[in-house]
């Protein structure tokens, strides 16, 4: 049986960038580690789709949108820059985003 969790959240404003907070939970779930934090970022009509880069698999992913998880006390933050703000048409001062995590990846859209 795969667990499904969604959460609504608003992002955070970080410096020149918006950042969602993960919780430690969720990005176990993903299988990120101390070691291995990178993310690869692909965008659909549904929305953002983000699974965990291994570390021996980095090269194959040097031309596609990966982004590295950065740690925020008891969490991580995954920064949002304006092109994937574009992508999921969202206005982070007044919209949510719903994101759920299935098996080990993680689905980001706008909330309705």
């Amino acid at each position: 049986m795969r667990l499904e969790i969604i959460l609504r959240k608003k992002l955070c404003a970080q410096g020149n960038t918006w950042q969602l907070y993960i919780n430690k939970t969720f990005v176990k779930m993903l299988g990120i580690t101390k070691e291995e934090y990178t993310v690869h970022i692909e965008a659909d009509e549904e929305g953002l789709t983000v699974k965990k880069v291994p570390n021996a698999e980095l090269d194959k992913y040097k031309d596609l949108l990966c982004k590295k998880l950065i740690k925020r006390g008891s969490a991580y933050g995954l920064n949002f820059d304006v092109s994937l703000l574009e992508l999921l048409e969202v206005n982070p001062e007044t919209d949510e985003i719903d994101f759920k995590v299935i098996g080990q990846t993680m689905y980001i859209k706008k909330a309705k």
